[in-house]
């Protein structure tokens, strides 16, 4: 059985038009997850904050913190999660931030470096979301001494989300125990 050359279409054309548009659709799907960062968004000192999710183990309420003298004001206390002794440290002073206090929607942020785990007390978790690179404005050097910690900002339409340096963090003189 043959089909007629003037039946009204040409299959070769509409297979290669179909084949270009599948290539694209990749192309722009590769494109478009190049330009995201996934980022857990938390809010401190009334600000929003954001730090990318690789650092990210899990986020819980805030349990009960067992206060432990002669350390750095920042850690507010200590907890068990789930048999291992985790530090809950409140970074606000760090980035100058107003430090007023944890209602119950608080949470702790859990974070994991290559060396250790720590707590990091947030007023609110707003949850994972991809942050497009495109609207990401990196620190001015020379700015404030609390913000040494801060990367850049996003600009959304909601406002700013400020990414903050957490290998720096982690690694500064203030969060270490025993350091003085």
């Amino acid at each position: 059985m043959t089909i007629p050359a003037d039946a009204g279409y040409d299959i070769r054309s509409i297979l290669s038009e179909m084949r270009d548009e599948y290539w694209q659709g990749l192309a722009e799907e590769e494109e478009e997850a190049r330009e995201l960062l996934e980022c857990l968004i938390f809010t401190l000192g009334g600000e929003q904050y954001a730090f990318e999710t690789r650092y990210a183990s899990e986020v819980i309420r805030v349990p009960k913190l067992v206060r432990v003298p002669a350390v750095q004001e920042i850690i507010v206390g200590i907890f068990n999660l789930r048999g291992e002794i985790t530090a809950a440290m409140d970074i606000r002073p760090l980035l100058g931030l107003p430090q007023p206090e944890f209602s119950g929607s608080g949470r702790i942020l859990v974070v994991r470096s290559d060396s250790f785990a720590t707590g990091i007390v947030a007023e609110a978790a707003l949850g994972v979301q991809g942050l497009s690179l495109d609207s990401f404005e990196p620190a001015v050097t020379g700015s404030a001494a609390g913000r040494r910690f801060v990367r850049g900002h996003f600009s959304r339409e909601s406002g700013l989300i400020n990414l903050l340096d957490l290998e720096a963090l982690l690694a500064s003189q203030e969060i270490l125990v025993g350091e003085p």
